[in-house]
């Protein structure tokens, strides 16, 4: 099947509105250089801190709870208390793996202080260059909650197999679980499980509060790369087992587990790294098939879903990426499946959005979508400057922008990230346990026996 070319021709209203006042509606102030996946700085203007005061080390006095108040009107009260760009700032999940002179970063520093007082993000998530060992993660870890004024997501993309962050820094001595197709090939739905929940109590250990895990996409394509043994199996009900086991697993550690990648990247050939994917099913296939896992998953209790970049022809007008598209964060995730939960973009730095669209362009298309954090924007400034021109020209309402933020505060206050209530396990005790280790070998060869 030809597809229609991915970028719309015409730049809708919206974007063309945006344009206008874009300038006009970010202050100036302090700029940071972007906290980014590559050194680089970024342009234009730059608004003034987010908070009503100087962002200080809180030294433990977060928003705390108070417990004769009802959770969500705390929650409530909270948002009262914020400003219009503290609130676009919780909707903004950053990452800053090297600095610009293109040294992994791994303590604080003025950019990433300076960017944390600004825009004041709602998450961050760590690479491997972020990671060394574990004084170091734990102090990094650390000083970004203290620089924050309303608590982080702090996440990982720790899936075990290939995809490990921790794997990759031998002073943390910490397990890798086998992949997930491997934990499939068992056929025991405990090992998801147990798997999850060595991987949930090794990160806790940390101060990780999230992992981008468990993987619900179904591996149906042989041609698949980007999937392949990151997924439980090629077929809906082992996959959807075993990811309701492991969003378990995860959540008895503490840890908010993301189901990935929505609405399926399993039977893709492309890889939205690099460019386009493309899925022609129709709705009745993704009910019937891609979607029964993120279901089964979202009953099981995960509270975050992760969208991709992947575009379905068939359900659009547009042939946009799924991540800017309202027919599937809104129509399929929020009404079909009735997930109230909290939905993140896969990186928009990646190739399947960042060639086709501006940095400004598509996180307004994203919230406008339903989208409630945007991951890893190319331009942290860009998006932020976007977001809040827009709503301060009607484009987005003030009330959209506050339906996200209460879903992303209550997530934080469920897991008592809000007032820091929760503390992992000693990590010289967790990470790399003998009991880690060995659930790695019964995994390992209950997968060769079945």
């Amino acid at each position: 099947m030809k597809h229609r070319a991915y970028r719309l021709m015409s730049i809708s209203a919206i974007i063309i509105f945006l344009a206008t006042f874009l300038m006009a509606s970010c202050s100036f102030g302090k700029k940071p250089s972007d906290p980014s996946h590559t050194p680089g700085t970024s342009t234009g203007a730059t608004p003034t801190p987010t908070s009503k005061d100087p962002p200080e080390d809180n030294n433990g006095e977060n928003p705390k709870e108070d417990p004769t108040i009802p959770s969500d009107q705390m929650i409530q009260n909270l948002m009262d208390s914020m400003t219009l760009e503290e609130k676009i700032g919780q909707m903004l999940f950053l990452a800053y793996r090297w600095n610009q002179d293109g040294e992994s970063v791994l303590e604080m520093d003025n950019v990433l202080k300076d960017t944390l007082s600004i825009y004041a993000p709602g998450g961050f998530v760590l690479f491997s260059e972020n990671i060394e060992s574990i004084d170091q993660t734990v102090a990094l870890i650390n000083s970004l909650q203290a620089q924050s004024k309303i608590p982080l997501f702090i996440s990982v993309d720790e899936e075990g197999g290939l995809v490990t962050r921790l794997n990759k820094a031998p002073e943390l001595h910490s397990t890798n679980m086998p992949d997930a197709y491997t934990i499939g090939l068992t056929n025991k739905p405990e090992y998801a499980y147990l798997a999850a929940r060595a991987v949930g109590a090794e990160i806790s250990s940390l101060g990780f509060n999230m992992d981008f895990a468990p993987v619900a996409d179904i591996f149906s394509n042989p041609e698949n790369k980007v999937i392949g043994r990151r997924a439980y199996g090629t077929e809906p009900q082992l996959v959807s087992v075993m990811v309701s086991k492991a969003v378990a697993g995860f959540a008895d550690q503490n840890i908010i587990p993301v189901l990935k990648h929505f609405p399926g990247h399993g039977d893709t050939a492309e890889d939205t790294h690099t460019g386009a994917a493309f899925v022609d099913n129709d709705l009745e296939r993704l009910m019937s098939f891609e979607l029964v896992p993120f279901k089964e998953g979202i009953e099981a209790g995960a509270d975050a879903v992760m969208v991709a970049h992947i575009i379905l022809p068939k359900l659009m007008d547009d042939p946009v990426p799924a991540t800017l598209s309202k027919e599937v964060v809104t129509g399929i995730l929020r009404e079909k499946l009735m997930f109230d939960g909290v939905i993140i973009t896969d990186a928009m730095e990646m190739s399947a959005v960042s060639t086709y669209y501006d940095d400004d362009e598509a996180a307004v298309m994203a919230v406008l979508a339903g989208i409630d954090m945007i991951l890893m924007p190319r331009s942290v400034e860009e998006a932020f400057c976007a977001i809040l021109s827009a709503v301060e020209n009607g484009v987005i309402t003030e009330q959209r922008i506050d339906e996200s933020v209460y879903r992303i505060l209550r997530l934080k206050e469920k897991y008592g990230i809000l007032d820091g209530s929760i503390q992992g396990p000693d990590p010289e005790l967790t990470l790399g346990c003998p009991e880690h280790k060995a659930l790695v070998q019964e995994i390992k060869s209950a997968a060769k026996q079945d």
